[in-house]
């Protein structure tokens, strides 16, 4: 259970690092408003980074509770 534990929580990190950078660049973006349709990029693509790390936390909570079913 502990290597799975780990594999989730390493499933989440790439997320948010992706959520990380692009809200850098998106920052970036902002700054020079010349280029509205980079900064619509990259929030496009942290919303859909956010949506793929709940779905790796989802996965976590269903572990979890499968784990304490196997518990009772």
């Amino acid at each position: 259970m502990t290597d799975d534990l780990r594999k989730i929580v390493h499933d989440a990190r790439n997320p948010l690092n992706n959520i990380s950078v692009n809200a850098e660049l998106g920052k970036l973006s902002l700054e020079s408003l010349d280029d509205k349709a980079r900064a619509i990029e990259v929030l496009d693509t942290i919303v859909r980074e956010c949506k793929r790390c709940s779905d790796v936390l989802d996965t976590l909570t269903e572990a979890i509770a499968q784990s304490e079913q196997e518990e009772r």
